[in-house]
């Protein structure tokens, strides 16, 4: 479970960190880069294959912050197993800058740490291709968006941000082949800035976690 969870982060910021949007090519979209900082909801469900073969499953939903001047990724919510419905609270904290992931279990306090398997990306990529544009809301409250392809050596998002000028990233659904994985994520109560920054704060239980 802790696994998965690291990699939700990872999932819905997998778009080129080159800090600027890269060039437009015919028929396309204008391609564009993530807010530099921003908090939202998160909605997520994966399956996964386990070293011993057996499958694992999880839904789960996050309060979710990500500041690119902090260089850190927080995130903080609830995560059932399935089909068992075990519940977890977890805090994930990523450093972007050092690839550090922390994963901590808040019903036990117990924190394990990890590296980062995909570094974390903010902009459109020149090499992603373009799929198709679509409206999410209803009547005169919908916000335009485009969905893209992304493709980095053994892992395959379609991720789909929001065409408004803000390129708010709406939805992603990756693969991964090692370990096998497949995961949803939905973004949903975006707000342009960081509303905890204390999601931010690595606690003591972390300090010694190897």
């Amino acid at each position: 479970m802790f696994y998965y969870a690291a990699f939700v982060a990872i999932v819905l910021l997998i778009v080129r960190s080159n800090g600027n949007p890269t060039r437009l090519k015919r028929n396309e979209p204008t391609r564009c880069c993530i807010p530099d900082k921003f908090s939202a909801q998160i909605s997520t469900s994966s399956g996964m294959q386990l070293p011993d073969d057996k499958t694992f499953g999880t839904y789960g939903y996050y309060n979710f912050s990500y500041d690119v001047d902090r260089g850190m990724v927080g995130m903080k919510g609830v995560s059932f197993s399935v089909p068992e419905q075990k519940k977890s609270n977890i805090w994930i904290i990523e450093n972007i800058n050092d690839g550090q992931i922390y994963t901590i279990d808040l019903d036990s306090k117990q924190c394990y740490k990890s590296t980062m398997p995909i570094k974390l990306l903010r902009c459109i990529p020149d090499s992603a291709t373009y799929l198709h544009s679509v409206s999410y809301g209803y009547g005169n409250k919908q916000i335009p968006a485009d969905t893209w392809l992304v493709i980095m050596d053994d892992f395959i998002t379609y991720t789909t941000v929001s065409s408004d000028g803000l390129c708010v990233p709406l939805s992603g659904h990756s693969f991964l082949a090692q370990p096998p994985l497949v995961t949803a994520v939905t973004t949903t109560d975006f707000e342009p800035n960081v509303d905890d920054p204390s999601i931010f704060d690595i606690p003591a239980e972390c300090k010694n976690a190897v």
